[in-house]
């Protein structure tokens, strides 16, 4: 990765355990089961649908575009709660 601020961004997400494939034809998060976005994002809990590896190749040629990315899943998952069930 080119930018310090994208790596420490990604070692962050990865620690945090945001980067979980979906399969082709998911619709819905593995996580929260909320509906996810063409790309494979979660907008509830931060879930990053591509592998850790193709963000890092992203990060080659556009490491702003990366941790402006990492850092709103980020953000999200540290704002998700989950919702309680009722006994």
């Amino acid at each position: 990765m080119a930018n310090d601020e994208a790596r420490a961004l990604f070692q962050e997400a990865t620690g945090l355990g945001l980067f979980q494939r979906h399969g082709a034809f998911e619709v819905h998060c593995n996580n929260c089961h909320a509906r996810l976005s063409p790309a494979g994002d979660c907008s509830t809990c931060g879930l990053i649908g591509r592998p850790a590896a193709e963000m890092e190749r992203r990060a080659e040629g556009d490491p702003g575009g990366v941790a402006r990315v990492l850092r709103g899943a980020i953000a999200k998952r540290r704002a998700y709660r989950p919702v309680a069930r009722k006994p």
